[in-house]
């Protein structure tokens, strides 16, 4: 079974993974012909495996991890059978050095398939280098639309909605409510994916007549979120405080809000609040809580490999010993479609990726992520996330947006922290 290790242990170290063991991989430059050889195809990317994003990045990394040992490392390309290995990199959330590994990864270690970043800086860096040579790119880390604009469709294709329609569905689900809110104030993170989050609010706060009384940019690197709830505290009664940022911004937001006695009647906390660190750090404060989410294992989809989203998550949380968030299932999907879109590739030229990209462009298929299709620009045709809130006694993240993904009603306004 494939598994992880770290091969050194300076920031600057590498992740190896092989479909059997770590072991050694094929020499810079033969890859080809090992290919040809050995049957070996080789997936490889960089994730922040060190720094601010690193428990993120390593739900990536076991849902890559989780596909390899879903397939046997091994998978069917052009009617014959390859071996899956891998190669993932710490980029230490770096540009610069996301540029250098995934040129690394074509030009020595002779990748076939790239999997995305995290962030879109990083994964327009990485596209930057893809596209020049002519590579595919399929990502889930970055929803930004300058993905689109700069490398979208020709070369990467992205698993995640866009980010200007992150938060819509909870003002749409939030202005359905009798009575409906009046106000709302949100944080926005100093990042342009945070400002298109933010921009979708407003959009909706438009449409449903909610005033927006509070709009306070942060730094991405503050730490005291102290002044950001001052703010919030002096803004008098704010029926909707909305937090569009990632785990720790929700988790900061809520414990500073909550010490100095800020009620709001709706908390939208994220689009991260099923990471596991969110309710095992705010414990009793998370009930009730608001998030979207990109994904749940109560959703009802198939896969190629599983019967259901909860098939998937409960063989995963017997494996890794913790529930998958959505970015397991997306990061397991990326390989996943490479497995599709291979699977009936040229046997003369099976990793062409001219033709590969076609294939992608043109492929209709469902995994434990959903429905998949991709835009002519490379994007997911998906438009709406589900609403969750975390109910009950010892609270559990619960669909209660869109109606027809519904698990429970609603409550509002929220319980006092």
């Amino acid at each position: 079974m494939m598994k992880f290790e770290d091969l050194a242990s300076s920031r600057r170290g590498i992740l190896k993974v092989g479909a059997a063991m770590f072991g050694a991989l094929t020499a810079p430059g033969l890859i080809g012909r090992a290919m040809a050889q050995d049957n070996v195809i080789k997936f490889g990317g960089s994730l922040p495996l060190t720094g601010t994003y690193e428990k993120v990045a390593r739900i990536y990394r076991d849902g890559y991890d989780f596909w390899s040992k879903t397939v046997g490392g091994e998978i069917s390309i052009g009617g014959k059978t390859y071996k899956t290995a891998w190669t993932i990199y710490d980029d230490e959330n770096n540009a610069s050095r996301v540029a250098q590994l995934t040129e690394k990864l074509i030009s020595d270690e002779r990748v076939a398939c790239l999997v995305g970043a995290y962030g879109t800086d990083t994964v327009l860096a990485q596209g930057a280098i893809a596209k020049r040579h002519g590579y595919a790119l399929i990502q889930a880390g970055a929803a930004s639309a300058r993905i689109d604009q700069e490398i979208g469709g020709e070369t990467c294709f992205t698993l995640v909605g866009s980010a200007r329609n992150y938060y819509k569905s909870s003002i749409d689900y939030l202005a359905s409510l009798n009575p409906k809110p009046q106000t709302l104030g949100m944080v926005v993170m100093d990042d342009p994916v945070y400002h298109e989050h933010a921009a979708g609010i407003k959009e909706r706060c438009e449409a449903h007549g909610i005033n927006i009384v509070v709009e306070e940019v942060v730094p991405m690197t503050a730490q005291d979120f102290r002044p950001v709830a001052l703010k919030f505290k002096r803004a008098g009664e704010v029926d909707i405080i909305v937090s569009p940022a990632w785990d720790l911004i929700c988790i900061k937001m809520v414990q500073e809000l909550s010490t100095i006695g800020v009620q709001p009647k709706a908390f939208v906390g994220g689009h991260l609040t099923t990471n596991p660190v969110v309710k095992q750090t705010l414990a009793a404060k998370i009930r009730e809580m608001i998030g979207v989410t990109l994904w749940m294992p109560t959703l009802q989809f198939q896969d190629p490999h599983f019967e259901s989203p909860k098939a998937f998550a409960d063989k995963f949380t017997q494996t890794y010993g913790y529930a998958p968030t959505y970015h397991a299932a997306m990061a397991y999907s990326i390989p996943l479609l490479y497995e599709l879109a291979l699977k009936n590739a040229d046997p003369s030229d099976p990793f062409n990726q001219a033709a590969l990209k076609q294939k992608l462009l043109s492929l209709q298929t469902e995994t434990v992520w959903g429905p998949i299709a991709f835009s002519p620009k490379g994007r997911i045709q998906r438009e709406t996330m589900p609403v969750i809130q975390w109910l009950g006694d010892d609270p559990s993240a619960t669909v209660v947006f869109p109606e027809q993904f519904a698990q429970a009603k609603g409550i509002y306004p929220k319980a006092a922290w």
